[in-house]
């Protein structure tokens, strides 16, 4: 049969791209390093932005005899490139200009171009969990005597983020080393289970989900 569902008794509003978009990232290594030193390139002029969808792609409109192909990011409400701030989590707590300079992805001329404001971004303490993620391990993390609490300290990194940078909004990026696999189990199973899992640290409840529920406590999307 197929799938049906009842209709929205209250559709969703999107708000318009108004004001600065803060893009929070956690887990800053060498893929959001070269995101962000590319942003900024990008914004410099120092290099254009290959690859984005939001700045290079194009839609079609209408049929493909009328030729009207215009940006996506002409055709719908995105934010510009000058109103993203960013700011994020990781475990070795150094600046973006040294991670992107040790991950050897971008050319050392380009990031020496970049230095100032890649430096400026300093990671804030990380929710981390070496049952998750075997190989690695960290200082720069965070302390707290349950799992709730750690999702607590992100919010406030969020809220904290918001003030300090005056963006209008914010989406949330992870970027951090992939966990191990983990069965679904009862904590998964409604939202209230999960804030009780998070109370009583139930091992079932990785990093990524800390972030995800601190996130959308926010209000903020999570991708």
């Amino acid at each position: 049969m197929p799938h049906t569902t009842e209709p929205h008794q209250h559709p969703t509003q999107i708000e318009p791209a108004d004001g600065k978009l803060g893009v929070l990232i956690p887990g800053l290594g060498a893929v959001a390093t070269t995101f962000i030193a590319g942003v900024e390139a990008a914004r410099r002029g120092l290099g254009r932005p290959i690859g984005s969808l939001t700045q290079l792609g194009r839609i079609r409109i209408g049929d493909r005899r009328e030729n009207n192909n215009p940006l996506y990011r002409e055709f719908l409400p995105l934010a510009d490139l000058a109103d993203l701030e960013f700011g994020g989590w990781d475990l070795h707590g150094q600046n973006l200009y040294d991670v992107a300079r040790h991950s050897r992805v971008l050319d050392g001329a380009l990031l020496d171009q970049l230095r100032e404001p890649l430096e400026a971004l300093v990671p804030m303490k990380a929710v981390f969990d070496p049952a998750f993620v075997k190989n690695l391990s960290g200082e720069h993390v965070k302390k707290a005597a349950s799992k709730m609490a750690l999702a607590q300290a992100v919010m406030e990194d969020i809220e904290r983020f918001r003030r300090e940078k005056g963006v209008s909004r914010c989406v949330m990026l992870w970027c951090g080393s992939t966990e191990v696999f983990t069965e679904r189990s009862e904590v998964h199973s409604s939202i209230a289970a999960f804030e009780q899992g998070l109370r009583s640290n139930d091992p079932a409840i990785s990093p990524s989900m800390i972030y995800a529920y601190a996130a959308l406590r926010c209000r903020v999307p999570y991708l």
